[in-house]
């Protein structure tokens, strides 16, 4: 339900890469599918964790569905690959809970400045609080019905308010201005690139795979939850579209500014103290809320590879905190990674646009194995009767889901701005360097470490 939230923080690619025509045509139906190409691919994974619903999700299925020989290694690097983004995808919420706090204060008070070891710490107290609220399994439940009523109360407040005072652009320019400050030449190809955007807001849908040993029937309600989430973002993403092609204001003015977003708001409402209040009330909470939930499915991913001694230190890992029930070690594991995020990605100016290319790749590397596993091998590979059966067109899906996730991956490994040079080695897009750095660290623990420790079969 936040991919709306997501348009509005990524306000400056939006109109970069494609315009509004593209942010529309990108989340719906035509050539470009966002919605119906992810869509497709949580069909395909939810039919896995009809069959095999543990919380190492997309491991799990990998050690089911891979040869003999491989599924080892193979759903050992699922996993890692997996709490990368997981863990990437948490900090890029807090990151840019961090860039709103600090674009506030330079609104209100125009002389200063932050500093970077000021924006770590505001980054480290968000995640340490977002930690402190992940403890006790208590507080979820009250923590999502909080975060469902600000996700719809305030889109609702957000639509009402900007068609009512924003001045309207015209039809034209939301349904067929196309943008491209991008540097490439070929519009289909920058078609293709405004794809980053929706891939973003709707991503987060996996981490219902792993608590479903916390649900009751997880081998029907898991894959419903899934499908739905997609159906329900991909809806509140096309609206959010059109009301930002329309209420777009000044754009080209946001976007000479250092957070976008943030001057938008502060415009429409012609007041600072209210479009501040909004902005915070909204993206800061909402990303906070969000950051709890991927602790959680991150730290329970974690906790599923430690059974497996997948980790250092599993016998550790694996433990569950009797008091609050909860895999307290794997939390704080979770956490620690995103601190180490931080420190590494704070010393870039453009930390935002790396940190959402590494978690968009790890993800979708994560989503394309065992459905290529599923293509290779065969269905004869999934047992029946399964409670989620894509029965006849569970073929066509798994074929489209993993031409899908190749596309978007080859996509994700390209910079949104060319040319790469020395004078502008900033458009460099580091996803590329960072994933293969983490397959290489896996590799090297592997052959040292795991191979001789880790096992499968949940």
């Amino acid at each position: 339900m936040t991919s709306w939230t997501c348009n509005i923080i990524l306000f400056d690619t939006v109109f970069d890469i494609g315009g509004p025509m593209m942010l529309i045509y990108s989340t719906q139906v035509a050539c470009f599918i966002v919605t119906i190409g992810q869509s497709l691919l949580m069909a395909s994974l939810a039919e896995m964790c009809s069959i095999w619903p543990y919380a190492g999700g997309q491991q799990v299925f990998t050690q089911k569905l891979a040869p003999h020989s491989a599924r080892r290694f193979l759903s050992y690097l699922v996993g890692w690959i997996l709490f990368l983004g997981e863990t990437a995808t948490a900090a890029s919420c807090t990151m840019n809970s961090v860039q709103v706090i600090v674009g506030v204060v330079q609104i209100t008070y125009a002389n200063w400045e932050a500093t970077r070891w000021l924006e770590w710490l505001i980054y480290t107290g968000l995640t340490v609080f977002a930690l402190l609220l992940s403890l006790s399994q208590r507080h979820l439940p009250g923590l999502a019905l909080i975060g469902g009523f600000i996700v719809i109360a305030g889109g609702i407040a957000w639509v009402i308010s900007f068609l009512a005072m924003a001045p309207k652009h015209s039809a034209e320019f939301v349904f067929t201005e196309f943008i491209n400050n991008s540097g490439y030449e070929s519009r289909g190809w920058v078609g293709i690139m405004s794809f980053y955007t929706p891939m973003y807001a709707l991503y987060g849908t996996d981490g219902i795979l792993h608590v479903t040993e916390e649900m009751k029937n997880p081998e029907r309600d898991a894959p419903r939850a899934m499908l739905w989430a997609m159906i329900i973002s991909g809806t509140s993403m096309f609206i959010s579209g059109i009301v930002m092609g329309f209420c777009a204001g000044d754009w080209e003015a946001y976007m000479q500014t250092d957070i976008p977003y943030v001057t938008w708001f502060v415009d429409i409402y012609h007041s600072t103290a209210g479009g501040i209040t909004l902005v915070v009330i909204i993206l800061i909470v909402i990303n906070f809320l969000i950051t709890v939930g991927l602790n959680t499915a991150a730290s329970r991913l974690a906790w599923g590879m430690a059974r497996d001694n997948a980790l250092p230190f599993s016998s550790v890992f694996v433990r569950i905190n009797p008091k609050v029930q909860t895999p307290v070690n794997t939390i704080l594991l979770t956490a620690a990674a995103q601190l180490v995020i931080g420190l590494v990605v704070f010393g870039s100016n453009y930390a935002f646009q790396v940190i959402i290319s590494i978690c968009l790749v790890a993800i979708q590397l994560g989503y394309l194995i065992p459905t290529l596993l599923v293509v290779i091998r065969g269905r004869k590979l999934l047992p029946t009767p399964r409670a989620f059966d894509l029965g006849v067109a569970g073929w066509p899906i798994n074929i489209f889901s993993v031409c899908w996730c190749l596309l978007v991956i080859v996509m994700l490994f390209f910079p949104l701005y060319i040319p790469v040079n020395g004078a502008n080695i900033y458009n460099m897009n580091w996803a590329i360097v960072l994933i293969a750095g983490v397959i290489l660290v896996v590799f090297i623990d592997w052959v040292l470490r795991a191979r001789h420790h880790y096992y499968y079969g949940n």
